[in-house]
């Protein structure tokens, strides 16, 4: 792993966090009686979003793979702040629905 592909290898990872953790939040009580019966609906739908980044993210590293290129400075800060957007859309369902209930 040369120059900035750190960056993309941070991403994917906070891609999968945001996966992960939006089963977790999803579970919780106070989410889902925040969102009540829309919450099956939301949890899918934030799965399909934090979906949509990670496939963008995997493209964006297999292309500089199968290219034999590295990313450079801007490239990796752009697909690291998809891997923060996917991230934050399941950290906001959790801020919304706990600020819902105070």
């Amino acid at each position: 792993m040369d120059g900035w592909d750190v960056l993309v290898e941070t991403a994917q990872d906070l891609a999968i966090l945001s996966l992960g953790a939006t089963g977790a939040i999803f579970d919780n009580a106070r989410v889902e009686q925040a969102f009540g019966p829309n919450s099956a609906l939301l949890a899918i739908s934030v799965v399909a979003v934090n979906l949509i980044f990670s496939a963008i993210i995997v493209f964006a590293r297999a292309k500089a793979i199968k290219g034999n290129e590295h990313f450079s400075f801007f490239g990796g800060i752009i697909v690291l702040f998809l891997g923060f957007l996917a991230l934050g859309c399941t950290a906001g369902v959790l801020v919304w629905s706990y600020r819902q209930g105070s």
